[in-house]
């Protein structure tokens, strides 16, 4: 698109294999580099409703509920996600800079595609989880706005642990390199919120973890 400078971080970062790799995290659907699409203040259907500047596509979620890309104009660019976030349209900074945003969807790729794999749909986060959390494990960087208002990021000795954390409720997702590192885990974690009832698996290995830890 003529006029249009590309932030040169975005062409150097997020390469055509490199966009459908970030996009296998959360089926995202890929915009760039593919397609250059601008969201500008003046649109009438925005991308990033609220948004002083105009910002560059980089992908749409798969139901089309939001949107992630960079303010044109910013040489080390934020990463922006905008569109329904938890029930009001609005847009946020989803990660400080691309990189960032790169290594988060990366990060959660690992925790997600792993079995067993634990999730809970549980009560909102409460300060005496998140202290516990911070006290046993690496608090790794957080992002914004999407699916939760904050998704918070833990890690130790190939244990990982993912939340989501909304207004209304925290889901968990709790993964590890091996089923007895994360049943170890698992006994540490089951008394925070409300995870022994919450807790459950869509795996074989995951549901006989959860039945022996909470019988």
């Amino acid at each position: 698109m003529d006029g249009v400078e590309i932030p040169a971080v975005l062409r150097s970062l997020i390469t055509t294999p490199v966009a459908h790799e970030l996009a296998k995290t959360y089926t995202d659907q890929v915009v760039f580099p593919e397609k250059l699409v601008i969201d500008r203040p003046d649109d009438p259907h925005r991308r990033f409703p609220g948004w002083p500047t105009a910002v560059l596509v980089i992908a749409d979620e798969n139901q089309g509920v939001c949107s992630w890309g960079v303010p044109l104009g910013e040489p080390e660019p934020r990463v922006l996600v905008g569109g329904e976030l938890e029930g009001i349209n609005s847009t946020v900074v989803y990660a400080p800079d691309v990189a960032s945003y790169l290594a988060a969807r990366r990060w959660d790729y690992g925790s997600l595609d792993r079995e067993p794999l634990l999730q809970a749909q549980a009560d909102p986060l409460d300060e005496a989880s998140l202290a516990h959390l911070r006290a046993g494990f690496d608090e790794q960087p957080r992002t914004h706005g999407w699916p939760g208002h904050t998704q918070f990021r833990f890690q130790r000795d190939g244990v990982k642990i993912l939340l989501w954390s909304g207004t209304d409720q925290c889901d968990w997702w709790l993964s590890a390199v091996d089923e007895a590192r994360l049943a170890e885990a698992a006994a540490r974690l089951v008394d925070l919120s409300d995870l022994r009832t919450s807790l459950w698996a869509n795996d074989i290995a995951g549901e006989a973890l959860l039945e022996r830890l909470t019988s």
